[in-house]
């Protein structure tokens, strides 16, 4: 009898089972779940009646669209081969895929449900995406279609500065990398964090959108603080990322016209806009021309004039009383009788005292009313214009009084002591699209 050693015989059986199982394909349920440190997946396949161990080398399962999780019913090919350190069999699977598009429709209706019961679908968390970002961060693959035809629409329609950060975009690595960008963006410092993000990918089969269905990558986006648009596949497509973000796009295309408004638009809508107010200011001041022409409302130099022309006519109508006063008063005293000694010798006296005492009464009032006139005259608008102020009006003869009613007007009118000229405001023209554009 040949005598073995068990290192020979542990080889033998290994290349027996190597040669005889080299290609097969099982269909089996996952069990038993382990993801080592190393990347490498260790579980177990079972049916009703029999259980195997299998392994997924990490560069395998990271080429693979769909993330492994106990109970799933999968299908695999592989081979059969042994590990001699502990004497038993295992299944090494080199790829695998569910074994029916129901199962895994079953599998994301699940966890759909579960992260919105969580609320991470909930309208109130959407945050609104900002009409003219300054930065748009981008995550997507640096090559293919998708980059270049958003960049190319984003340039057409309002150049913006672009931040990429490239990932996979297919792939169980896919879903690590999607997290770690949108943390990272959130992440980078306030003056290079972007204003708006896009998570992109072109069109794929139903396993190639498998990444954005990940609970990871819904979680990283429903927590971040920056607004993301999603951009996954064509317009049928949607992933459970569709749920979570701020807004969704039917492709990568659309979401560039999303993200951006379209700047020759922008330019027609503010010359509309800037019409449409100036025809209304318009109208409105030639409303109020004619409601003032209407009603005959003053102006305030007419009220001034008018004021100073009333008491000129008062001081002629007092002193026009007094002049009688005295005449009466006069011809009064000489129809008095009085004895002739005292007409003799006195008559004189009294009628020059009286006449002193009336016109001491008189120039006194008379002061006074010049205190008062030349106090009016003093306050009077002429005078006030002599020491090198000026009167404003509008051109409709309205009074400015205030820098803030002066920006409503091009064309005003100066009146100084000596005459009135009119001055037109020095315009100042604004560039609202001259921005930093990179």
């Amino acid at each position: 009898m040949e005598e073995y050693t068990v290192s020979r015989l542990s080889a033998l059986i290994k290349r027996s089972m190597e040669q005889n199982f080299s290609k097969i394909q099982l269909k089996a349920e996952v069990s038993a779940l382990k993801v080592h440190s190393s990347g490498h997946l260790y579980f177990a396949l079972k049916d009703a009646e029999a259980v195997i161990d299998a392994v997924c080398w990490k560069y395998v399962a990271q080429k693979q669209n769909i993330k492994l999780q106990d109970g799933m019913e999968i299908k695999c090919v592989g081979q059969v081969t042994t590990y001699p350190m502990r004497s038993k069999y295992q299944f090494v699977v080199e790829q695998f895929e569910l074994s029916g598009t129901g199962e895994l429709l079953k599998i994301l209706e699940e966890r759909k449900n579960k992260l919105s019961a969580e609320g991470l679908f909930d309208p109130s968390r959407k945050k609104p995406i900002p009409f003219l970002p300054h930065t748009i961060g981008i995550i997507t693959s640096p090559t293919g279609a998708v980059i270049r035809d958003m960049l190319q629409r984003i340039g057409q329609r309002f150049p913006r500065h672009i931040l990429l950060w490239p990932v996979l975009v297919q792939g169980l690595d896919a879903c690590r990398q999607i997290v770690a960008a949108v943390d990272g963006m959130n992440a980078l410092p306030p003056d290079k964090k972007p204003d708006l993000l896009i998570i992109a990918r072109g069109g794929g089969s139903f396993e190639d959108l498998m990444p954005f269905n990940e609970e990871d990558i819904v979680r990283a986006v429903a927590r971040s603080a920056i607004p993301i648009i999603s951009a996954v596949g064509h317009e049928t497509d949607t992933t459970l990322i569709d749920y979570a973000a701020d807004l969704r796009a039917p492709t990568p295309t659309a979401a560039a016209e999303f993200a951006v408004p379209e700047k020759i638009k922008l330019h027609a809508d503010i010359h509309r806009i800037f019409s449409k107010l100036h025809l209304i200011m318009s109208s409105n001041m030639e409303k109020k021309r004619l409601f003032l022409k209407s009603n005959k409302i003053l102006n305030i130099r007419g009220i001034i004039t008018e004021k100073i022309q009333r008491v000129d006519y008062t001081f002629d109508r007092a002193m026009a009383s007094i002049n009688k006063f005295i005449a009466a008063k006069k011809l009064a005293l000489a129809k008095i009788i009085l004895p002739k000694p005292l007409v003799k010798a006195n008559v004189n006296d009294v009628f020059q005292k009286l006449k002193f005492l009336f016109f001491t009464k008189f120039e006194t009032a008379k002061n006074n009313f010049a205190i008062l006139a030349n106090g009016m005259e003093s306050n009077s608008h002429v005078n006030i214009l002599r020491k090198g102020f000026a009167f404003v009006e509008s051109s409709t003869m309205i009074p400015i009084t205030s820098v803030a009613e002066a920006e409503k007007y091009h064309f005003f009118s100066l009146t100084f002591s000596d005459g009135k000229i009119k001055v037109r405001k020095e315009a100042t023209q604004v560039d609202l699209f001259d921005m930093d554009v990179k």
